[in-house]
């Protein structure tokens, strides 16, 4: 395909996707876009539909690792999607966003106008989008979980076919770490919060960071929690690949985490094979010691992991 001089947003070639993603793993997407509004993603869209160009969306790539080949298509970020819109209703208590808008600038812009219920989020390394389509979540405490469906209200969305809808109710449903918005496009997002003091809010964002950065590993590139945490009576992924001994399980530069066992670390120049390699190790080791099949929470992308 040619870069047609019609779109409003420029198509860059053969732009290496590590670089977009935390895991600094991936090859090539053989275009890439960043639309900074709602009418250049739309103009994206629909190009890629009419000339039936494969399309993927990335926020901020923190939770998946594209093949070493790349993306045979057309990746588009939204990174700088509408980076300014946050929009507060003071009597609802509620904020509309932007699906391009890093959770922790969402977060603090919340503190500051006293809205509480959305700390959790800060340390969590995305955007809203990606957060509402992954129902992202966390919590330092043992057996508690705090996820972003449990504050949303409403979610505008863009589907394939390029029309838009509002998702409101039973039409958004969640579970662990999954959406039903994972075929369709996020806009923005609509939290339902409650009023808190600006100090407390800041309290707990501290304290969530202070519990992150003394039990996860942030020094080296990773994707955060490699797998999904099994039911109960099973403890957390982490607890189950420390119990077994793996951390520090190493394949090429892929690395389980001599900190926390469910980070997978690049700890020099892994590749996306690496990296499946290990998580296989690992899942097998789990399966074969302690009985469970740990799901992955990471996603893999390759050219036909299509959504168009």
């Amino acid at each position: 395909m040619n870069s047609p001089t019609v779109l409003k947003t420029l198509l860059r070639p053969e732009v290496r996707l590590a670089q977009y993603c935390t895991m600094q793993v991936g090859g090539p997407a053989r275009w890439f876009a960043e639309p900074s509004s709602e009418e250049e993603l739309s103009d994206l869209v629909e190009y890629a539909r009419r000339e039936n160009i494969p399309f993927r969306i990335l926020g901020k790539g923190s939770n998946v690792i594209f093949s070493d080949a790349g993306y045979n298509g057309l990746v588009i970020t939204l990174i700088h999607f509408e980076q300014n819109r946050i929009l507060f209703d003071e009597g609802a208590m509620q904020v509309r966003a932007s699906a391009g808008i890093y959770l922790y600038r969402l977060v603090l812009a919340l503190r500051d106008r006293g809205f509480g219920g959305a700390e959790f989020l800060a340390n969590i390394p995305g955007t809203l989008g990606g957060a509402l389509v992954m129902n992202a979540g966390f919590s330092r405490f043992e057996g508690q979980k705090n996820e972003i469906a449990d504050i949303v209200r409403e979610v505008r969305v863009m589907n394939p076919d390029g029309s838009r809808e509002t998702l409101v109710g039973e039409a958004l449903q969640f579970s662990y770490r999954r959406s039903n918005l994972e075929e369709r496009i996020v806009l923005e997002g609509t939290l339902q919060l409650w009023r808190r003091p600006a100090e407390e809010i800041q309290q707990e964002v501290r304290m969530n960071f202070e519990y992150r950065n003394g039990k996860q590993d942030l020094k080296h590139p990773s994707s955060g929690s490699v797998f999904k945490n099994p039911p109960a009576p099973w403890p957390s992924a982490g607890r189950l690949i420390e119990k077994l001994g793996l951390k520090g399980l190493r394949v090429g530069d892929a690395m389980v985490s001599e900190k926390h066992g469910n980070y997978f670390i690049n700890a020099g120049r892994a590749s996306c094979a690496d990296m499946e390699a290990l998580l296989e190790k690992v899942q097998k080791a789990v399966e074969a010691g302690a009985g469970v099949r740990l799901e992955p929470e990471v996603r893999f992308i390759r050219s036909e992991n299509l959504l168009i």
